[in-house]
């Protein structure tokens, strides 16, 4: 290689660097960004997972967050034995960034303020944490399938929220044929062979823990890249005697959407049943103080009727409480969490759904 090339390739690598500096101090000085690293990676069943044993952390003007991954890719402190403790409940909780409890310290998390909440000296209770960020039904569904139905639990929950419409269409794990529900693609890996690739190298960790331009960058072109996938799985699936979409919040619905995530909930229910446990969805609600879960069909909501922490939520929220942050993810607050929690628990004793394994302990 000639001295002169060498040259123009050195000049070239030191623009591009001399670039990603400028854009870098441009965006902390005037646009600071949230720093939200993604931890996933690929799993034997085909969808993404946590990556085991990962610890990294969250910044953004109002937290400061460090997650930590146990080896079976939950968030939590601790490893969990398959087989339940003499005299515990165990419930599953299963669903995306808001429930692995994205910007909330773990003990914040309304995974572990349940498990404080229903837990007695004479009835401990493990509350499994299986959330994955990005996740929607379909994903809930076979991690279940797949990882959580092998920790026994007495109670699965599978959380509901707006995004769950277009995660489940995209990720074409299951469709419908006709009424029917029907597996569809084998796997769905969005990304990951890249970023498994990508974090091998510890440039590229630095990158993406420190890097506000970086974050930027990937949250755009992730979030349109989802967006576009969505926008095809709609029309594949468009039926012509469908009506048009239905606005919910910043989301465009379509039937065909509302049919597929309705079938997949009645399905998630029937397989955990015949696992012999309990089953529940609980309904994350918009920040604008609305439900997504009233667009499903009215036998989905009369079969499955959501816990829901809305009544709490517009309470509160007309008291001044901030249940959502304003910066970041904009998830939960830990108000916010602890709401969910108490309508959760408050559910579970009203329904009596861990009697079974409070009479058998």
């Amino acid at each position: 290689m000639s001295s002169s090339l060498l040259g123009r390739i050195a000049r070239i690598a030191a623009l591009a660097l001399w670039t990603a500096l400028v854009a870098e101090v441009f965006v902390r000085l005037v646009a600071p960004q949230a720093l939200m690293p993604r931890y996933v990676t690929g799993t034997p069943s085909g969808i993404r997972g946590n990556i085991p044993n990962a610890t990294y952390a969250h910044v953004t003007p109002e937290v400061d967050v460090t997650y930590r991954i146990n080896a079976q890719g939950m968030r939590d402190d601790r490893d969990y034995p398959l087989a339940k403790p003499p005299r515990t409940c165990r419930i599953a909780l299963f669903g995306d960034s808001y429930t692995i409890g994205y910007e909330l310290p773990l003990a914040a998390t309304y995974a572990k303020r349940l498990e404080a909440l229903l837990s007695r000296p004479d009835r401990p209770v493990e509350v499994l944490n299986f959330g994955v960020s990005g996740f929607g039904t379909a994903e809930n569904l076979r991690a279940y399938e797949s990882i959580g139905r092998r920790f026994h639990p007495d109670l699965v929950l599978m959380q509901w929220q707006v995004t769950d419409y277009d995660d489940n269409s995209r990720a074409g794990l299951y469709r419908l044929d006709g009424d029917h529900l029907v597996p569809g693609r084998a796997a769905y890996l969005p990304g990951v062979a890249v970023q498994d690739r990508l974090m091998r190298w510890r440039l590229y960790r630095l990158l993406a823990d420190h890097s506000q331009f970086y974050n930027f960058a990937r949250e755009q072109i992730g979030w349109r890249g989802k967006q576009l996938l969505a926008l095809f799985s709609k029309r594949q699936a468009a039926d012509a005697k469908d009506g048009g979409e239905v606005e919910n919040g910043d989301y465009a619905i379509s039937p065909a959407q509302i049919r597929l995530s309705a079938a997949l909930l009645l399905h998630a229910r029937d397989v955990v049943h015949s696992d012999g446990a309990n089953f529940a969805t609980f309904d994350i609600p918009n920040r604008n103080l609305t439900s997504s879960y009233t667009l499903l069909p009215a036998s989905v909501q009369q079969q499955l009727p959501p816990i829901s922490p809305l009544a709490g939520f517009r309470t509160a929220a007309a008291g001044g409480q901030h249940l959502f942050y304003s910066t970041g993810a904009r998830h939960f607050t830990p108000a916010g969490a602890e709401l969910m929690a108490r309508a959760m628990a408050k559910r579970i004793e009203q329904d009596r759904l861990l009697a079974s394994c409070s009479a058998a302990s």
